[in-house]
């Protein structure tokens, strides 16, 4: 993928974000710059939480999510990049947690809880990481078969699972995948097939799930990817009939 398909699909992830209203803020339209001390502590512990806070506290992200979920995307090369999503260690995913952070906001704005008061409670709230963090790297210069696919997901903190997968993805098709595992209750609202089977057709042109498809398939399948490892276990798109 080319910088300029690759910044053209950061910007197309952050406006889909904007317009389900789970967008918080922009700090980067464009490939994330590197950041050395966020690498370093990224390399050197498996400690969720530390890596977590220090890429919040550095804004080294690309867009911040109302959880204050984040998301990096790196291009090195069109052969080299990737994509990450970090969750909220102590928000997301928890219903309870986002409505304790939403009254603490509430009182805040009020002026019951002073912006001291405010920031203190919330680092009371305990970091329980119900979504892991999920990583997909696409890299020619690294890939070996079988051993180190081409196309792969991290999920979680370990850095040695390697989940293959048969297809690129692009920023907007990594963006629009996250928001349909970990942000259920905006992804189905939109998705044709929370309608009754006989009214899916009604609703393929606003239909999240259509347009996800539509992403994956301009990204197009991964150049790194053998007959050894189609026979073994991996991610993959588009097997069945068009709809």
């Amino acid at each position: 993928m080319e910088i300029g398909e690759f910044n053209a699909s950061i910007r197309s992830a952050i406006n889909f974000f904007v317009e389900q209203d789970l967008w918080r803020s922009t700090v980067y339209e464009i490939s994330l710059p590197r950041s050395m001390e966020f690498n370093k502590l990224n390399l050197t512990t498996k400690d969720y939480t530390a890596v977590y806070d220090r890429g919040l506290s550095l804004s080294h992200y690309n867009l911040l999510l109302t959880d204050f979920s984040y998301f990096q995307f790196s291009h090195m090369s069109p052969s080299e990049y990737a994509l990450a999503y970090y969750p909220n260690p102590r928000l997301s995913g928890s219903p309870e947690a986002i409505e304790f952070y939403r009254d603490l906001e509430k009182e805040r704005d009020e002026g019951l809880l002073s912006d001291e008061e405010f920031s203190e409670l919330l680092t009371e709230i305990p970091s329980k990481i119900f979504i892991p963090r999920v990583r997909f790297e696409y890299s020619g210069s690294q890939y070996r078969n079988v051993q180190h696919p081409g196309a792969h997901f991290h999920i979680g903190m370990s850095g040695e699972d390697r989940w293959p997968s048969a297809r690129k993805l692009s920023p907007k098709s990594f963006g629009l995948l996250m928001a349909k595992f970990y942000f259920p209750s905006t992804w189905w609202q939109h998705s044709r097939f929370s309608r009754p089977d006989d009214e899916q057709h009604l609703h393929l042109a606003d239909c999240l799930d259509n347009k996800l498809l539509s992403s994956i398939r301009l990204d197009g399948v991964s150049q790194f990817f053998s007959d050894d490892e189609k026979m073994g276990f991996h991610f993959a798109a588009l097997q069945g009939p068009p709809a």
